[in-house]
């Protein structure tokens, strides 16, 4: 926020005109986004599986498969 303050909560919508969260007290925020004077980050813990995807090859994921078939 332009005052300094940290907000942090569950992310309920995000979009080129507002932020809306649920802080930890419950309570529904929002905050309008205009200009420079709100700062959104956003931790999603599956990003680091989702970059990985580009990486593997058609031969790595029919190996993967092949592997898992053993399983039963």
């Amino acid at each position: 926020l332009a005052s300094g303050q940290k907000v942090e909560g569950r992310l309920g919508r995000i979009d080129d005109f507002l932020v809306t969260l649920t802080d930890a007290e419950g309570r529904l925020r929002s905050f309008p986004r205009k200009g420079d004077q709100l700062r959104v980050e956003i931790h999603d813990p599956m990003q680091p599986h989702l970059d990985l995807l580009p990486v593997y090859t058609d031969k790595d994921i029919h190996n993967v498969t092949a592997y898992l078939v053993t399983l039963k």
